[in-house]
């Protein structure tokens, strides 16, 4: 049984933004989708290090929605949402709720059975996929999936950045830490090299390797996926579109 899960984020996002401003280097990623394959447990994140430590990725939100406004996949409709956003400090829950029931509106009008969306701590992505299906329909779920993500992707990095990575750090390590410790999870030292050192011993079972906080812990699943990481477990309920 092949097993599915949702990643991405804001890391599409930049990655998207990179490519449009021509830089090289991010070509083993997928630009165009949150949904990609990866293994079942959750220490399936990243292979960065903490040598960007300190960088950011914009001078302030401001910069980084007009970034995403000059992407090609962002809509008129988003453009329009991301220009209130610059006025009013951001994307609101509102909004942000109101994109993802739009976009699963958009896959169960393509065939798919009414699904429940994944939610860590306020941060919605896809929920770990029971693959049953053939190759053709896993390639025509990725078509949909990108299709549906596309009418929302700006919306969401937008959201996702402002609640999971205010200080717009380029390295995850440090703004997943941050994220942490900005939720009162871990204390104030705790490190990027803290978390990227307890993350390699992840197995996704067996002991906990944190100090602070349960890798089931909500908050902290709900850091990882606003900074683009798979934060589905191998024991954690999965859905079956394909049934």
């Amino acid at each position: 049984m092949i097993r599915k899960t949702a990643i991405a984020r804001y890391l599409a996002v930049m990655i998207a933004i990179a490519l449009s401003a021509g830089l090289t280097g991010c070509g083993n990623s997928d630009t165009n989708s949150q949904a990609e394959l990866s293994p079942s447990s959750s220490s399936s994140t990243s292979n960065q290090s903490t040598s960007s430590e300190g960088q950011r990725i914009a001078g302030s939100l401001n910069d980084y929605i007009d970034q995403v406004m000059n992407l090609k996949t962002t809509t008129e409709q988003q453009k329009t949402i991301l220009q209130q956003a610059k006025q009013n400090g951001g994307v609101t829950v509102s909004q942000y709720e109101q994109a993802w029931s739009n976009f699963k509106t958009c896959m169960t009008n393509r065939g798919y059975p009414d699904f429940k969306l994944a939610k860590y701590n306020g941060i919605y992505s896809m929920p770990g996929l029971d693959f049953t299906g053939t190759e053709a329909q896993w390639n025509e779920y990725k078509a949909n999936y990108n299709t549906c993500y596309d009418s929302i992707k700006a919306i969401d990095g937008v959201y996702v950045m402002q609640v999971g990575n205010p200080n717009l750090y380029s390295d995850t390590y440090e703004a997943v830490a941050d994220c942490l410790r900005r939720s009162g999870v871990a204390p104030n030292t705790y490190t990027a090299k803290d978390l990227q050192r307890e993350m390699a011993e992840d197995q996704g079972s067996g002991d906990n390797p944190y100090q602070y906080f349960d890798r089931k812990n909500a908050t902290f699943r709900g850091c990882k996926a606003a900074n683009g990481w798979d934060s589905t477990y191998s024991d954690d309920e999965r859905v079956n579109l394909w049934r």
